[in-house]
């Protein structure tokens, strides 16, 4: 005797749609929250920054008798340009918004700015591995303490003032909470328990670290930075702006968002007494594993 089955019955069995959307995994967004800001230094036109050095003169034994011989130093700077301009944009039709059980609109609101803000911590982190004078770690392998040790020595010398910041990949971050004195509250200032239970490391050799999936480097490899002041820096000409047109041809709603901005990586006027050079002194990269 045939039975009504999960196939025969089919027209009878309801379907449902999720009231939420599956929505993609966010990465946080910090190297770029971390790097100084200079908008305010280029306001309004322009789209090269200039940053002329400015250097040591030298102190000469005067001799009885003798005039001092006048010192002039002919001076570098260094130019950064802002260029890089990035746009999010969706075309909207309004028959796929009519039929949608979801406000497809809201949703591109809401994905512009992560994605924007995404693509400038890409550039952000771009710059991490550029720094191969001051590097320590073995790319593919953890940190250890004497590469931190090192990467704060490498600050100090070049007379870099703390505090200093921090970013590395959650595998690194991970590779040195397995050091006790990382997560012993005597290192990291936490007299609650947080560091243990959240993984939290706090402050490492007077530098504020942060963890980062966006680190430059393929798995296994992983670029991290230490550094002070402004070593890193970023101008943002035009914020994450969003513009909306309808085209009433097309029937639809074209949707976009832009951003303008620059990041650099800044090299430090060297100490010697009439020297003219610069170096990247008040940064270390951070070598090690994803």
């Amino acid at each position: 005797m045939p039975n009504v089955t999960q196939t025969t019955a089919d027209v009878f069995i309801d379907e449902y749609w999720a009231d939420e959307l599956n929505r993609a995994v966010e990465y946080k967004i910090v190297i770029t929250e971390n790097f100084s800001d200079f908008t305010s230094k280029m306001r309004n036109s322009g789209d090269l920054f200039h940053r002329p050095a400015r250097h040591h003169l030298t102190a000469n034994t005067k001799s009885p008798g003798t005039d001092a011989t006048p010192e002039a130093l002919t001076e570098t700077q260094q130019n950064f340009t802002v260029s890089t301009h990035q746009i999010v944009a969706q075309e909207i039709e309004d028959i796929a918004e009519i039929m949608s059980k979801y406000d497809i609109r809201a949703e591109f609101n809401r994905e512009f700015s992560y994605a924007l803000g995404r693509a400038m911590d890409v550039a952000a982190a771009a710059l991490l591995d550029d720094n191969t004078a001051q590097s320590v770690g073995v790319l593919g392998s953890e940190l250890t303490d004497a590469n931190l040790v090192r990467a704060w020595q490498y600050l100090m010398d070049g007379a870099a003032t703390p505090p200093f910041k921090g970013v590395v990949s959650p595998a690194t971050w991970a590779g040195l909470l397995l050091i006790e004195k990382f997560t012993n509250q005597l290192y990291n200032g936490d007299t609650g328990g947080k560091a243990l239970h959240e993984a939290q490391i706090g402050k490492i050799y007077q530098a504020t670290m942060f963890v980062s999936q966006l680190t430059v480097g393929t798995a296994p490899n992983s670029s991290g930075h230490m550094w002070a002041a402004d070593h890193f820096f970023k101008i943002i000409k035009r914020k994450p702006t969003p513009h909306a047109q309808y085209d009433p041809f097309a029937v639809a709603w074209k949707l976009s968002a832009d951003q303008i901005f620059g990041v650099f990586e800044n090299q430090e006027a060297d100490e010697g007494a009439a020297v003219t050079t610069v170096s990247r002194l008040w940064g270390v990269r951070l070598q090690s594993i994803k």
